[in-house]
């Protein structure tokens, strides 16, 4: 039986697109290496230029969009990243993944750059 070794965050630049936008698709990796799609269809759009994207922002931003949303009216944060690792649980249970919320909490999040973000931030240096 496979078990997570930890989260990838893959993200790449939205295909044509002037302005600095970015989705990001969250996935587990196992132990055989397999990545498991947790999330789709993240991402944010900028009014920067890709000349001015800063790749440290872009690690930090692409974990914000995957991770636990604000607290709902009334919440507290605390609730709020409860309930999303619940969701997160669940989500890979239905894949046959059974990990507990602390141990899919303790797990690395790794954020990685597609071809075309990776393309576009190098032009951007020269």
């Amino acid at each position: 039986m496979s078990t997570i070794v930890k989260f990838i965050s893959l993200a790449e630049a939205e295909p044509e697109s002037e302005e600095a936008s970015v989705s990001v698709l969250l996935q587990a990796q196992l132990d055989d290496g397999r990545l498991v799609v947790v999330l789709d269809a993240r991402g944010w759009s900028t009014n920067c230029s890709w000349r001015q994207a800063e790749p440290a922002d872009i690690r930090e931003t692409a974990l914000m969009v995957v991770g636990p949303d604000e607290p709902a009216p009334g919440a507290t944060p605390a609730q709020a990243e409860q309930d999303y690792w619940e969701y997160i649980k669940s989500i890979l249970a239905a894949r046959q993944l059974h990990l507990l919320v602390h141990e899919l909490m303790a797990l690395e999040h790794e954020v990685q750059f597609g071809p075309r973000l990776q393309a576009l931030l190098a032009e951007s240096t020269d």
